[in-house]
C-alpha cells in the first residue's frame, strides 16, 4: 500500500539544478510505502520524497518528477561561485544537443537572473597572482585546440575552472575559429552591464596562429 502527502514550499522557492535543467523547487510529493525486508523477512517502511517543480518563464507548474529524489538534486545558491558556474556552463554543454535545446551562457544566465540567483565575478590579480578588490575587465581563458587525425576534426577544450569553450566535431580551423567566437559573444550578451574582454591562453605552437587571431580582437 502507497501512501502520498503533499508539502508545499513558501516562497521565496528555492532553485534546484536537475540534470542541467534550472527550476523552482515549489513542493515535495512524499511518499510511504511498506516493502519487503530481506534481513528480517518482515514488512518496513520506506519514504521517498519526490520535487514537485516550477520551469518558470511561463512554462509548466506543479510538475511531480516520479523519476528524482529530492535528495538527488542540488539546490543552488542566492550567489553562484565562479567554479560553480563555470561547471554548471561546462555540464550544459556536454549534457544537450544545442541543435535541440540552446544552452549557451546567455541563455543560462538569463535563466538564473530570473529565478534571483546571482554570479559571483572574477577579480583582478596583484603582481603575485592573488586577486585583488578590483573587478576584472580582462577574463583570460586557458585553452587547448588542435585536430584529431583519429577522429576527422577539430576541437577545442577549455578548463573546467574558466568560462566554456569546448567543442568537437569541426571541420576546419575556420569553423572552430568562428564557434569560440560565437561562445564569447555569448558570454558578452549574456552581462551586458559589464566591460570586459575574454581573451586565451595557450601554450601549443602550432595553433598559435588561431590564438592570436581571437585575441587580436577580442569583440570580433
Amino acid at each position: 500500500m502507497i501512501q502520498t502527502h503533499l508539502m508545499k514550499l513558501d516562497a521565496p522557492y528555492p532553485v534546484l539544478n536537475i540534470d542541467g535543467q534550472l527550476v523552482r523547487h515549489v513542493a515535495t510529493l512524499i511518499e510511504v510505502r511498506e516493502i519487503f525486508d530481506a534481513k528480517t523477512g518482515g514488512e518496513k517502511i520506506q519514504t521517498i520524497s519526490h520535487p514537485v517543480i516550477d520551469y518558470g518563464d511561463n512554462y509548466y507548474s506543479g510538475i511531480v518528477l516520479y523519476d528524482k529524489e529530492v535528495e538527488e538534486c542540488e539546490v543552488l545558491s542566492k550567489v553562484l561561485s565562479q567554479p560553480d558556474f563555470h561547471i554548471m556552463v561546462h555540464n550544459a554543454q556536454q549534457m544537450f544537443n544545442p541543435k535541440v535545446i540552446s544552452q549557451k551562457p546567455e541563455y543560462i544566465v538569463k535563466r538564473l537572473n530570473n529565478f534571483g540567483i546571482g554570479i559571483e565575478w572574477p577579480k583582478q590579480k596583484d603582481e603575485d597572482g592573488y586577486d585583488t578588490d578590483e573587478d576584472a575587465t580582462v577574463v583570460e581563458v586557458p585553452i587547448s585546440l588542435g585536430y584529431s587525425k583519429e577522429h576527422g576534426y577539430w576541437w577545442a577544450e577549455s578548463s573546467v575552472m574558466a568560462f566554456c569553450f569546448d567543442a568537437k566535431g569541426k571541420n576546419s580551423d575556420k569553423e572552430l575559429l568562428n564557434y569560440i567566437r560565437e561562445m564569447r559573444s555569448s558570454y558578452y550578451k549574456a552581462f551586458p552591464d559589464r566591460q570586459f574582454d575574454i581573451v586565451f591562453r595557450n601554450k601549443q605552437n602550432e595553433v598559435q596562429y588561431l590564438i592570436d587571431e581571437l585575441n587580436q580582437n577580442p569583440h570580433l
